[in-house]
């Protein structure tokens, strides 16, 4: 799996496709009540500073409903943002397209709360940015694992901040990854 990884960009993916990498990238496989600081803490496929985990993905499915949305990993599930889909939808599109030259597939922007961090270690900035580093690694391995296709993004993403209802200075954007399905070489 490790020498067969590459970036790529395929076929339209669905939400069970998407739901099913999250699931193993990045759901919580335990918790305990109280860490560092008294924050809760979770163990996921991703190492994390502290076991905070303070990073938040933002699903926009070019291939779906046309509906952003924010994978919650306590309860695995979508919960649709309150924002307006088509602007976002439309925005995400261009600076996807403008990086891969098309924007088909499922962007996962990555959203870190940094003031969660804050919360626990004195300069969040550098942890967040591992922790980041990390999900995009664990999406991508997971994604290959799977069938799927990951490019991770060139960009960090603060523009659409705003826009998604995550308030600045505590949450920042720090990239995103690109999901598609293979292409069916039998297909049309």
């Amino acid at each position: 799996m490790l020498r067969s990884r590459r970036s790529g960009l395929a076929g339209p993916v669905g939400w069970t496709e998407v739901a099913g990498l999250l699931w193993h990238a990045a759901g919580i496989q335990d918790r305990a009540p109280s860490g560092r600081a008294g924050i809760p803490v979770e163990r996921r496929a991703s190492p994390s500073a502290g076991g905070l985990h303070p990073i938040h993905l933002v699903c926009i499915n070019g291939d779906g409903d046309g509906r952003v949305r924010l994978y919650d990993a306590h309860d695995h599930a979508f919960h649709v943002l309150d924002v307006d889909h088509e602007d976002v939808s439309a925005k995400n599109a261009a600076v996807v397209g403008e990086i891969l030259g098309a924007s088909r597939g499922c962007t996962l922007r990555l959203v870190a709360d940094v003031g969660k961090v804050e919360a626990a270690y004195e300069n969040p900035e550098s942890l967040v940015l591992r922790d980041a580093g990390c999900v995009v690694a664990v999406l991508c391995l997971c994604a290959e694992w799977l069938g799927l296709t990951a490019c991770p993004l060139g960009f960090l993403g603060d523009e659409l901040l705003a826009a998604l209802d995550f308030p600045g200075p505590r949450f920042r954007a720090l990239g995103a990854v690109q999901i598609t399905a293979p292409v069916d070489p039998s297909g049309p």
